[in-house]
């Protein structure tokens, strides 16, 4: 049986979705790989006019790193990520890996530099896509909407997908991926504040009541202290919707310790253990809660 056009069609976007991600994800990975490493140190900040065109906009900086070759020439380098805020402050040193044949190719190791977010949605988009030709296949019966290498008959023959198994292998493999990214982005945002953050004192100035609505139409609220304090070089901020202990009742006046990251200081929070570790364990225990699942149903113990 012969494929239909619809599956050549769809076979092209894939790999060229596929394609775009290996492009956008190839320097940074051949310098991760082969690239030669050497420890730099900020030295300014670099701002770019393709980012400043516009008037009343902020201006975007990215991180000035300067590093020396093995032959002693000192190479200096921007970031590849412009913010408003930077992420490195003056004299922060920076592991970096470069071309040993253009050192001003170079990647600084730290995450946000890579291009994970561009590559990820257009790898997403490519998953995204196999899902709902699987599903076509799976309720169509058609079996000229297979691919021309017939590789998804066989990913569906190997693990007896059908119109009711289908949907919740989809959502477990979903679900999990998010769980371990969760897990991962608020347990490195409670680490980074206490192995990094400079604690002060705060004084809680009043409660403010935040409203939210439910799916049901229903209306939910909550009370939350409003902590004031001052970062390091005099300036205030406030905290808002703290948990800080919540079956206690803080008042106007009451000192709490909080903590806050240099660069950052409007998402100091208060230095209580329930501000830093119930969002990590709760991500964590749901990731591994829905990986038991995926393992049964792969194995047949849940079944239709």
């Amino acid at each position: 049986m012969t494929s239909s056009w619809v599956s050549w069609m769809l076979s092209f976007v894939v790999l060229l979705l596929l394609f775009l991600v290996g492009y956008i994800m190839q320097n940074s990975v051949r310098l991760l790989v082969t690239g030669k490493r050497a420890q730099g140190i900020v030295v300014g900040m670099d701002s770019s006019s393709r980012f400043t065109s516009e008037p009343g906009k902020p201006t975007l900086v990215s991180p000035l790193v300067e590093f020396s070759t093995p032959e002693g020439e000192a190479i200096r380098v921007s970031g590849r990520l412009y913010s408003s805020t930077p992420y490195l402050q003056l004299g922060d040193q920076v592991k970096i890996a470069y071309s040993r044949s253009n050192p001003k190719n170079a990647q600084f190791l730290l995450w946000k530099e890579f291009p994970l977010v561009p590559a990820g949605f257009v790898l997403g988009f490519s998953i995204l896509i196999i899902f709902l030709w699987i599903a076509g296949i799976l309720v169509t019966r058609d079996s000229t909407l297979d691919d021309p290498l017939r590789l998804l008959p066989a990913i569906i023959s190997h693990l007896r997908l059908n119109p009711f198994r289908f949907p919740v292998l989809s959502i477990l493999s979903l679900a999990i991926p998010s769980c371990v990214v969760g897990t991962y982005w608020t347990y490195k945002i409670a680490s980074d504040l206490r192995d990094n953050g400079i604690k002060a004192i705060g004084h809680v100035t009043g409660t403010e009541r935040s409203y939210s609505r439910s799916n049901d139409g229903t209306t939910g609220s909550g009370l939350f202290p409003m902590i004031a304090f001052e970062d390091k070089t005099g300036m205030s901020h406030t905290i808002r919707r703290s948990l800080a202990k919540p079956l206690s009742r803080l008042v106007a006046g009451d000192e709490v310790e909080v903590i806050y990251l240099a660069n950052n200081p409007d998402q100091g929070r208060v230095n209580t253990w329930d501000e830093f570790w119930p969002s990590p364990l709760f991500f964590g225990f749901m990731g591994i809660a829905f990986f038991v699942m995926l393992c049964l149903v792969l194995n047949g113990y849940l079944k239709d």
